[in-house]
């Protein structure tokens, strides 16, 4: 279950294990009324891995019919599904699974249906059903109802003979490899647990115990809330999902080991290993993949480690806090612009044995990052060797930089103390949170969408104890004397950046120093490894403006979008937009962001972004990359869901591009060319025409192509 903790110290628990151990579990088995029915069992199959073919179902709870009814409910209901819908295309580009063959068909519980069975062994129909229960009304998940047209049979057996079927075996869903129920609800977990956005579990697992079925049921009342936006209950929804697909206690036991590698199931046995504690108690995940991505990600490579799971009680289904800060799986949600898809949490489910994963899709998480094989520990975040942790109760910057925050704890904490954002105005990229216009700015401060929080004790007016005249003679201040403030940054280049104050000019800002701002007293510390990484986690942490040289390929890629006829976007709307349809060109090009720069989208639905190769960034020549989209979505458009709606791409007013490459490539030869035919005009004597020849190059012309894909299926459906 995931805890809503906004922008300040909420005292919830999380309910994952509690909620996972009320669930009875279901395994397949073959049908008693159908011999021949083992091929229609959800066996892996033996063909390459595919992206996990999830289908989702919804169906109104009469509960809350009386609230579906309304306006509020029925935009509730249209948020939650857009949610599903763009988390498990977001999946689709992250985890891949052998698919099931043939028609996915779920197990029923004999437990439900049957109130007795045949006790005699001698019997032939020893230990078969005998007495139905009359009370029973189908199968469920959390609440929600499975269809019977995905389950399996029953039937009454006479103590010798043929049974009698009851309800014979459904049809099952077609290319599926795990199905999700969908429920929108005000469930007593929700009344009890007031900060609980939603929460999750699997029912039904396959024969390698990989689970093939499971149900999120969303709180009704948070759907409606305007404090979360369409991405917050994407990233809630991605937790969610990842709990039901096996990021949970109670399944680490049941992981696979395949030593002749993912393809080769038959060589496939349970872990022996994936849990243990250390010499203080803390419950550690130990799985070869796990410990090699902590060790990277703390800069110790080559060192066993493993990574500390949140103290749950026996079991926990979360990373630790203190040490994952801002991954997916911690049991607390800042919101999605504080949230990554971790490369840790991606290393858990390869180590897994039942998926193949595609890690250029995660995302960078800066906590922690290089801090060394102590970090994080009880024992060491308060005496200063990390700057991620902090003392005292003072003023600062959150470690992302995109909010001020104090210095505080929590219970996932234990004691250590981070800078928490504020509990309202901390975004120092909502514009909305600056100073009214004419209103006194003596800090300087700046609130936009490129603005960051930095430590800084900046005033137009000089300290009462110096005078103006003298204000080169300001001693060097310590970070203890600093707050934070919001400016605006400017990437130059990898971990390279300017700022600027209001009224004063750019000034670069030297990671790790202090710096002076022309036209203001004090000084500006400059975070280190922080601002403008490689990787750009989301749209909120300002690309890096990348230097290019004539060996460079830049490429600009414009998608034409079509949507709901009158549906017109703000500019944070689009904003948003952007960043969908980002990350679904970014899951159909099997890659990683490092690719992708600068998105945007204009008022008239055109998407744009730039293309080109980052430092660092593993993968195909930008060339490569760039026409195998372009060979992609003539074929099949994407899909892209925002809210309450859902945009295509247009192939017909599709392509927009520009190389730096190709054109000076077209330059030299035209200017070749052009040398070519002045030689010949000279020998023909042609002495006027010769004084008036011109050289002109011409921008790149762009292209348009044809669309010959169709929509695809979305993947949700009403039953």
């Amino acid at each position: 279950m995931l805890l809503l903790f906004l922008l300040e110290v909420a005292t919830s628990r999380c309910l994952h294990d509690e909620t996972q151990r009320s669930v009875s579990l279901l395994r397949p088995s073959f049908s008693k009324l159908h011999p021949d029915s083992r091929s229609s069992l959800p066996l892996p199959g033996s063909h390459d891995p595919r992206p996990l073919r999830i289908q989702a179902y919804y169906e109104g709870d009469p509960v809350s019919a009386a609230w579906d009814a309304s306006g509020d409910g029925l935009r509730g209901v249209s948020r939650a599904l857009a949610a599903v819908r763009e988390a498990t295309q977001r999946i689709q580009g992250v985890l891949a699974v052998p698919p099931v063959q043939g028609p996915l068909l779920l197990s029923r519980d004999s437990a439900q249906y049957c109130h007795a069975v045949w006790g005699d062994p001698d019997t032939p129909n020893y230990h078969r059903c005998s007495l139905l229960n009359p009370g029973y009304t189908g199968e469920s998940c959390l609440g929600a109802k499975v269809p019977d047209a995905h389950l399996r049979g029953y039937a009454l057996w006479p103590e010798q003979g043929p049974p009698q079927v009851v309800q014979p075996d459904g049809p099952g869903v077609q290319n599926a490899d795990f199905l999700l129920y969908v429920r929108i609800a005000h469930t007593s977990k929700c009344h009890q647990e007031p900060s609980v956005i939603a929460y999750a579990a699997y029912c039904q697992l396959d024969l390698e115990d990989r689970p093939v079925a499971g149900a999120i049921v969303y709180c009704a009342q948070h759907l409606t809330s305007p404090s979360f936006s369409h991405n917050d209950l994407v990233m809630v929804t991605l937790h969610e999902l990842f709990h039901a697909l096996g990021f949970s206690g109670q399944l680490f036991k049941k992981w696979q080991d395949c030593p002749s590698g993912f393809s080769a199931r038959e060589n496939c046995s349970t872990r022996q290993q994936v849990t243990r504690r250390d010499k203080w108690g803390q419950l550690l995940l130990t799985t070869p993949n796990v410990s090699h991505s902590l060790a990277k990600h703390l800069g110790v490579s080559g060192v066993s480690l493993g990574v500390p799971l949140e103290e749950e009680g026996p079991l926990s289904s979360h990373w630790e806090a203190r040490l994952l800060q801002g991954s997916i799986m911690t049991a607390t949600f800042d919101g999605a612009q504080r949230t990554r898809l971790d490369p840790i949490t991606l290393a858990a489910f390869k180590d897994s044995g039942w998926y193949q994963v595609n890690h250029s899709a995660s995302e960078e998480l800066l906590w922690g990052q290089g801090a060394g094989i102590e970090f994080g520990l009880v024992t060491t975040c308060g005496n200063d060797s990390s700057d991620f942790f902090c003392t005292g109760s003072g003023l600062g910057c959150h470690y992302l930089h995109l909010d001020k925050g104090n210095c505080s704890s929590d219970p996932m904490l234990e004691g250590c103390r981070m800078y928490k954002p504020l509990a309202n105005g901390s975004e120092c990229w909502k514009k909305e949170n600056g100073l009214p216009d004419g209103a006194e700015n003596p800090h300087g401060e700046i609130y936009h969408s490129q603005s960051r929080c930095f430590l800084a004790n900046l005033s137009s007016q000089p300290p009462p104890e110096i005078k103006a005249s003298h204000s080169s003679q300001i001693p060097h201040v310590k970070e203890a004397e600093l707050t934070g403030r919001c400016y605006l940054h400017q990437c130059t280049q990898k971990e390279a950046y300017m700022v600027r104050v209001d009224g004063s000019p750019w000034v670069p800002c030297l990671p790790g120093k202090h710096i002076k701002i022309p036209g203001y007293f004090g000084l500006l510390y400059c975070p280190q490894g922080r601002l403008c990484q490689t990787n750009e986690g989301t749209k909120a942490v300002t690309s890096p403006s990348v230097s290019l040289s004539t060996q460079d390929l830049l490429f600009q890629l414009s998608l034409g979008l079509a949507g709901p006829s009158g549906y017109l976007l703000g500019k944070g709307q689009r904003e948003e937009l952007a960043e969908a349809v980002l990350q679904v060109l970014v899951n159909r090009s099997g890659t990683g962001r490092c690719y992708f720069h600068s998105p945007s989208i204009t008022t008239d639905l055109v998407f744009t972004v730039h293309m080109l190769k980052s430092p660092g960034c593993q993968g195909p020549s930008v060339t490569v990359l760039y026409r195998t989209l372009i060979l992609t979505l003539q074929e099949k458009p994407l899909e892209v869901y925002h809210g309450e709606a859902s945009f295509t791409t247009e192939y017909s007013k599709l392509l927009v591009t520009s190389n730096r490459n190709s054109s000076m490539t077209r330059l030299f030869v035209s200017v070749g060319l052009c040398l070519l035919l002045l030689i010949l005009v000279g020998t023909l004597g042609i002495v006027a025409y010769q004084k008036q020849a011109t050289l002109r190059v011409g921008p790149s012309t762009p292209h348009h192509h044809q669309t010959h894909g169709t929509r695809g299926s979305t993947g949700i459906r009403e039953v």
